[in-house]
């Protein structure tokens, strides 16, 4: 792998997912000359680019060769370099010059012996182009592929495998023509020859085998493409003349192989032979022309789509980021609106500035600060200010903030926003933000700390910006969190070349103080002489309509106006309305003289003046509370109606209404929207010093706001479906404006109001308790973010606690309330997937989910029709999501990423989990006991450490890529520029720098150099260490000394940390404390750094300050701290977790247990999930305190956040005894279930508990199979010990018992499968080496016959459907016939050929009988992972037969191949499955469709335990979660829109058997 090629591809990481170890060694890297030659006249192999146009390519054309062809040699006449026309000839061509040219090339010489064959070639031709750095993979051109004679083939099978595997569908979407010359499409009689010829010679030659005619391989392209190449334009050119080859000559590919005859396929003969027809004497040679001719109409077909295509895929791209980044309200609209007041000539005294200029252009001053008073007018400027960028034509973004609005007041809103414009300026910010966003489609409801760190640090602010970049940013005071807004933008101006000017009521000093930016920032205040200008401007505009008698008195009025004015625009403009209300000279004086200068006093005039009103009073102060209380500026039609329900009357028009009542307070803007004039305003209403019957006390006002919303919410419009069904009409009547502000800012009102008003208290709980509460979730997962749920429950939660502390915390609205609390918060971290993509099922699907004591289950479930879910004994909320069980294996290792976690354990292997549903993804073998794993940046990489060594895997291919030995035990590891780098720290006192790039060292320094004299010996022996890539530090730590901090930029020692004093000089006494643990804070633009010493105390740290900012006792070992900073993890000696605040160490929750030695915490990528490992355990805990709101939201001085941590206690996994296998009877009532215990026990499915323990087998032998045959009712189970057993069952009076042991064997083998005939008179046991045969006799059973296999592969057996007196065995997918009496095999020697897209990395797992066993169901997976996804083929039961040698699976049911996560088997005439969505569905034998029934929990499959799921002739799913048996009773009776009708008129699903 050369060193360009690596770089290139870790640069872009879009371009680096999802690639595939096929062409590992063949693919091309950098589009120029490669290494790898069969032979200097063949031409390379791999994938070689011939041309590149210089500007944007429309469409790629890659060459295939054939048979003993070559790159080059196949294209080239008489070896003459001049005449290899792809290269020559066609970039020459104007047809072709903006065309990409490829040549393929790959080891098909027939001379010596090879494995390989067609399959191998296409895999190797797919993998190349996915890896070529000159086709993009965000490309779109269109790909047209040109074979030649096996070459053909070749294509064929690439495209095929390209539609079956997701891998490589963007392959296929863009393959849009094929040319075949001389493919022989049905094979080759000459190719038969040949093998003849070989077979002289040893070894063989699979491809050679592939091109016999009506060979496997051309039979199984020829059946598959047809269902795939219907889009396609193919060409077929033929030879029609003889070619030589030395003991004759004729025709080595007919016209009848070489055409397919499908409709979409144009066929021309060429004047040549085989080996001419794809090479040329001259650009005129007629047969050139001919296919020259027919690539060049291809291509312009191409053209004339290109530049619509391309503004259709930025239009497309620029859309799909709206809605991952839920950009609200087009910034250019604040812009809008702003200049629309601005008077032309206005403003322009800024840019004169040299302050102004310096900024502007300077290269070393990136902020500008203007500060004013309130109503000066800043607004308007920083409009100015875009205006005078965008008409310079530079590159400017912008923000205004609003505190009135909390959508616009929070830093996540502001850098979501800054994203979106920037994205539309700059195409490469929009491929960084959409890949981005692609991989966590979840971060626009994320906290601004993960936007920040995601979109910024690790994207945009590392393009590279040919120009500088300008931000405007207004009203930085106006934003929630501006202390914390303020360090991100001087952290923008130091990483990036962005330009930053802001406006802010306050001055920049007080930040300078906190903070000590590192880039100069230059200031300006707004004096009042500067704003006389604008503000003489404007009345000048206005002078026309001011009262007066002669132009004389209205320059008179202008001057004194403007003398008052004091450079305060709002007193100008309110001052301006009351002049235009009067109309004599005294009322003109009388105005002017008794106004007033400060803007309180005339607040206090207009609200005066709007007491002395004789009508309209009661709306008006409805309509200030509303616009002052608001979470968001209301439309005029959303107020029209919330006040309509608030003061339970009619109004005309909101916008008539404001105007005659309130007008110089409340204005309605461009977007019809009802905003306070200013926010002095809105801050002088809320004043309690303020004595006006209009004054808005806060308590009120939310209170007022939050009852308006609550009755519209318990409301018709809000009724549930089940109340839709009762009423008149079943049309749903449309919901009026005003919804979406009640739906999701009921809780902003409920965060605010008074804890002792039982009012709300009352309306919150009627709300609660209705149907209606189930409309308004399905509301918010529809239209709004799931958020706004988590948010109402931790506002019910505060609101709770503050009312405890005046009143009873007990009654029936308490209760109620505060179990909605934790519900609603649960229901977003359970099942937000589901919720979000169907949001009905919050009415029938989820409440039966729900833990017993919850109230959606209390208040929804209990249903008769409905889905019921029977056997588990959690009553209520579990934090913990899975635990992982690692069998005689000790963890040793934890780290995790946004997509995956992973655990190394002390074996060496590393298990790899998807993030979202803890599900096993691969398991990789580092070979030595894993000490340290680290995710890169990306989380395409992850490292792995070992005592000896250190590993680097690529994710995309789960293969080592790597590879550094190393001296001595490494303590930490870091990726950094984009996972070009590891660095690691050693305890040698080395840091290791490895480019990742040319996988070797790059470089190494000892951290020690600077420490000299007596006090370097004391450095030694490190015990441990932490990187800060952000800050640019390593942390280390040695046995009873300071902490040392290494400065990673410089090289050099930056100081050491005491315990008691912080930063202090080298030369510092030594500790008698040790540190245990450290870790840095990754919050943005924080310097914080956590340690836990030995004597138990927890010390965090201020870097920049040098400090110690906080100190508790916490006997903290282990610390880790979460992604987005806010949280920090510690695990101590007694195995408990507490979980802390990382700015206040403030304890928010613990985790107590009496498993000892956590070796390790990690956080999931999006912080809301913590992990640990211990012992041979891995757990993963999802507590609701993780999902915490951002501090910037809003809270006022009557909300009280909760001091008091929560605790659970974990139950000791040691008392949970494992289901390790599962059967059912056939009359549906009961199921078996074995333990690893060793006991088998009887489950009733009408309560899922266990009714009995039946036998046992040795005390603590797990059993490992069990199986139940329904006509003897036997029960056979087999353990790990390879002891079988068989027992009669028999019905008491008290249930079912185990009676006589009819087999008693152990049998000497591992038995992983058990089969018997009907009435269990034979019984297969089966291992991986040995097959056996036992006739049970009621006496004794003796062996009929055995066979004996050398280590094959995976396999099962099943009796056939269609003949009980034979057994199916599949094996490398391959069917065989075997008699029950004999064992005696039925079919030929090579079996029943499986076809279809059966490919050789998949194994059979399942066979499953089905539609009254005329089909045989069978599922195929990947023998690499224990879960690893299915893939479903059905088969007619018919085609087994003992003569039969091919069977094809049934086509109508090729859509299922790939939705199947499990089979669970079959129902009467359905087919039951878990589909890869975790969603149960099934499908029946006459229409095809599948049928969404319920979605099975996401912790229910998040774990490492076999999945066992079944369904029983009743129609119950059984499946195992852990030590219990859930029973989801009529499940198949429910679909995704809920249960069936009444009638129960549905598709007949149950069929008659025998009872039990």
């Amino acid at each position: 792998m050369d060193q360009q090629s690596h770089v290139d591809r870790s640069k872009s990481r879009s371009s680096s997912a999802g690639r595939s170890i096929f062409s590992r060694s063949l693919a091309r890297r950098d589009g120029g000359h490669n290494n790898s030659f069969s032979d200097d006249t063949k031409g390379p192999l791999g994938l070689t680019t011939l041309f590149s146009p210089a500007e944007h390519a429309t469409a790629d054309l890659v060459f295939v060769h054939g048979l003993a062809g070559g790159s080059r040699s196949t294209w080239t006449k008489s070896a003459d370099s001049s005449l290899f026309w792809p290269q020559e000839w066609l970039p020459q061509d104007p047809a072709f010059q903006d065309v990409c040219i490829h040549s393929f090339g790959y080891n098909s010489n027939w001379d010596k012996e090879s494995v390989l064959n067609i399959h191998d070639f296409a895999k190797s031709l797919l993998g190349s182009i996915q890896d070529c750095p000159a086709i993009p993979r965000e490309s779109n051109n269109p790909l047209v592929l040109i074979g030649h004679s096996m070459g053909g083939l070749v294509i064929k099978k690439a495209y095929i495998l390209a539609r079956q595997f997701q891998e490589f569908e963007p392959i296929a979407h863009r393959v849009s023509t094929i040319f075949f010359l001389a493919t022989p499409h049905r094979g080759a009689d000459h190719a038969q020859l040949l093998t003849r010829i070989l077979s002289v010679t040893s070894g063989p030659r699979p491809f050679v085998t592939d091109l016999h005619r009506n060979s496997l391989a051309t039979q199984s392209i020829n059946d598959e493409f047809p269902q795939h190449c219907r889009d396609l334009q193919l060409y077929s050119f033929y030879e029609t003349l003889p070619t030589s080859y030395g003991v004759g000559k004729s025709l080595i590919v007919d016209k009848d192989s070489a055409t397919l005859g499908y409709p979409n396929e144009r066929t021309a003969y060429l004047n040549a032979n085989h080996r001419d027809i794809c090479k040329y004497t001259t650009p005129t040679d007629a047969n050139y022309l001919t296919v020259r001719n027919a690539l060049a109409a291809t291509v312009s077909s191409f053209k004339g789509h290109v530049l619509s295509s391309k503004r259709d895929l930025d239009n497309e791209q620029r859309r799909v980021l709206d809605n991952l980044l839920a950009a609200s309200d087009a910034p250019e609209d604040d812009f809008m609106r702003v200049d629309a007041q601005r008077m032309r000539g206005s403003c322009e005294w800024l840019v004169r500035k040299e302050s102004f200029q310096q900024w502007k252009d300077s290269p070393n001053i990136h902020m500008y600060w203007i500060s004013a008073k309130p109503a000066a007018g800043k607004s308007v400027l920083s409009g100015y200010v875009i205006k005078h960028l965008k008409d310079l034509n530079r590159d400017c973004t912008f923000y205004f903030f609003t505190h009135g609005d909390k959508v616009k007041s929070t830093i996540s809103s502001f850098l979501r926003s800054m994203v979106w414009q920037m994205a539309f300026i700059h195409p490469e910010v929009l491929r960084t933000a959409l890949e981005i966003c692609e991989k966590d489609e979840q971060l626009n409801k994320t906290d601004y700390r993960t936007i920040w760190r995601k979109l910024f640090l690790d994207g945009i602010l590392k393009v590279k910006f040919k120009r500088p970049q300008y931000w405007v940013i207004d009203a930085v005071d106006e934003c929630k969190a501006d202390s914390e807004l303020v360090p991100l933008l001087l952290k923008v101006t130091e990483l990036s070349p962005i330009r930053i000017l802001l406006t802010s009521r306050t001055r920049f000093e007080p930040h300078k103080q906190m903070i000590r930016p590192k880039t100069d920032v230059v200031t300006e205040e707004i004096r009042a002489e500067d704003t006389m200008s604008d503000i003489s401007l404007y009345l000048e505009a206005d002078i026309d309509h001011l009262p007066s008698v002669d132009e004389e008195a209205r320059r008179n009025m202008v001057a004194q106006i403007l003398k008052k004015s004091a450079g305060c625009f709002l007193w100008v403009r309110l001052v301006l309305q009351e002049l235009k209300q009067v109309h004599t000279s005294a009322e003109i004086r009388q105005v002017l003289e008794d106004v007033p200068t400060d803007m309180d006093e005339l607040y206090s005039r207009i609200l005066d003046s709007m007491s002395r009103a004789p009508y309209g009073k009661l709306l008006a102060k409805a309509i200030l509370t509303w616009t002052v209380c608001s979470a968001r500026p209301l439309t005029t039609h959303e107020l029209y109606h919330a006040l309509q329900i608030d003061i339970e009357d009619t109004i005309d028009s909101v916008q008539k209404s404001i105007t005659a009542s309130c007008g110089q307070l409340v204005y309605v803007d461009a977007q019809s929207r009802v905003q306070m004039v200013h926010q002095t305003a809105r801050d002088f209403l809320l004043r309690s010093s303020t004595n006006s019957e209009f004054t808005v006390d806060r308590r009120s006002g939310h209170k007022r706001l939050a009852m308006t919303c609550l009755q519209y919410l318990n409301g018709n419009e809000m009724k549930g479906p089940r109340h839709r069904k009762l009423s008149v009409s079943n049309v749903v009547k449309e919901r009026c404006p005003f919804v979406a502000y009640a739906c999701n800012h009921l809780f902003e009102h409920v965060a605010h109001v008074s804890s002792i008003d039982d009012d709300v208290l009352v309306a919150l709980a009627s709300f609660l308790s209705s149907s209606n509460v189930l409309s308004w979730i399905e509301y918010l997962a529809q239209n709004s973010d799931l958020n706004r749920l988590i948010q109402t429950g931790k506002a019910f939660k505060d609101y709770l606690l503050r009312r405890s502390k005046h009143m009873s915390p007990f009654g029936k609205e308490v209760s109620l309330l505060d179990s909605w609390a934790t519900d609603l918060v649960r229901l977003v971290t359970k099942f937000g997937r589901h919720l979000s993509s169907s949001p009905s099922s919050i009415f029938h699907l989820i409440p039966p989910f729900c833990p017993a004591e919850s109230a959606p289950k209390k208040q929804f479930a209990a249903s008769g029709r409905g889905i019921a879910v029977l056997g588990l004994s959690a009553t209520a909320w579990d934090d913990c999501l899975c635990t992982i069980v690692y069998q005689r294996e000790q963890v040793s290792a934890l780290t995790c990423s946004d997509k995956h976690f992973a655990v190394g354990l002390f074996s060496g292997k590393i298990w790899i989990y998807h993030q979202t549903t803890c599900q096993e993804a691969r398991i990789l073998q580092n070979q030595e006991p894993v000490r340290i794993l680290q995710f890169g940046e990306t989380g395409r990489f992850i490292a792995s450490s070992s005592a000896k060594s250190v590993q680097i895997w690529d994710l995309t291919s789960w293969q080592q890529m790597a590879k550094f030995d190393i001296s001595q035990q490494c303590l930490s590891l870091a990726f950094t520029d984009e996972d070009r780098l590891l660095l690691g720290a050693l305890k040698n006192n080395q840091l290791m720098i490895w480019d990742l790039t040319t996988c070797h060292l790059r470089d190494s320094v000892d951290w020690t150099q600077d420490i000299e004299g007596h006090r370097s010996h004391a450095f030694r022996r490190p015990t441990s260490a932490a990187f800060s890539i952000e800050l640019g530090l390593l942390a280390v730590v040695y046995r009873g000394q300071d902490i040392l901090l290494w400065d990673l930029e410089r090289d050099a020692l930056y100081e050491t940390y005491g315990k008691e004093t912080g930063a202090r000089s080298v030369g510092g006494k030594v500790t008698n404390a040790t540190v245990w643990s450290l870790v840095f804070s990754t919050a943005p633009a924080t310097t914080l750094l956590a340690a836990g010493y030995s004597d138990g105390d927890l010390v965090l740290f201020d870097t920049s300050e040098g400090i110690v900012k906080e100190m508790i006792l916490a006997n903290a070992q282990i610390l880790a701290c979460s992604p987005n900073g806010r949280t920090l993890a510690s695990g101590d000696s007694s195995g408990t977790i507490k979980l802390f605040d990382f700015e206040t160490l403030k304890l928010l929750y613990r985790i107590s247990s009496e498993e000892h030695g956590i070796k390790s915490l990690s956080f999931s990528g999006d912080s809301q999930r913590l992990l640990d490992i211990r012992g041979s355990q891995c757990r993963v805990w999802d507590p609701t305190v993780l999902v915490r709101q951002d501090i910037d939201e809003d809270h006022s001085d009557t909300v009280s956040i909760s001091t008091i941590a929560q605790e659970i206690e974990l139950d000791n996994q040691d008392d949970v005894i494992l289901i390790t296998a599962l059967a059912s009877s056939g009359n549906g009532e009961v199921v078996f279930c074995a333990r690893e215990d060793g006991s088998v026990c009887l489950h009733e499915t009408k309560s899922g508990r266990q009714n009995r323990k039946l036998f046992s087998h040795a005390d603590g032998v797990s059993v490992i199979s069990l199986l139940f045959d329904d006509n003897s009712h036997t029960l056979t189970s087999a353990d790990s010990s390879s002891r079988v057993m068989s027992h009669k069952l028999v019905l008491q009076q008290k249930g079912w018992e185990a009676s006589d042991t009819v087999f008693d064997e152990r049998t000497g083998i591992a038995v992983n499968q058990l089969l018997s005939n009907k009435g269990h008179k034979k019984m297969l046991l089966s291992s991986a080496n040995v097959d056996t045969l036992y006739l049970v006799g009621p006496k004794e059973s003796k062996i009929v016959k055995s066979i004996t296999w050398n280590d094959r592969g995976p396999y099962r057996w099943e009796t056939h459907p269609l003949n009980e007196d034979q057994i199916i065995l599949i094996m490398d997918n391959v069917l065989q016939l075997y008699d029950w009496e004999t064992l005696q095999r039925l079919t030929g020697t090579e079996g029943i050929l499986l076809e279809g897209a059966i490919l050789p990395e998949l194994a059979i797992r399942s066979i499953t009988p089905c539609f009254n066993g005329n089909i045989i169901a069978t599922t195929f997976a990947d023998s690499g992972g224990r879960n690893a996804k299915s893939k479903l083929l059905l088969w007619s039961s018919s085609d087994f037969t003992e003569k039969a040698k091919i069977a094809a699976p049934i086509p109508k049911y090729q859509y299922l191949a790939d939705q199947v996560e499990f089979l669970i088997g079959a129902y009467g005439q359905r087919l039951v499955f878990l589909h890869s969505s975790g969603w149960v569905c099934s499908t029946d034998s006459e229409t095809f469709n599948v049928i969404r029934h319920f979605f099975v929990p996401a912790d229910w499959l998040s774990t490492n335990i076999n999945l066992m799921i079944e369904v029983t002739r009743n129609g119950d799913i059984i499946f195992v979660k852990r030590d219990e048996v859930a029973v989801i009773k009529r499940g198949l009776d429910t679909s995704e829109q809920g249960p069936y009708n009444a009638s129960g008129k549905r598709p007949s699903l149950a069929v008659p058997t025998h009872p039990v």
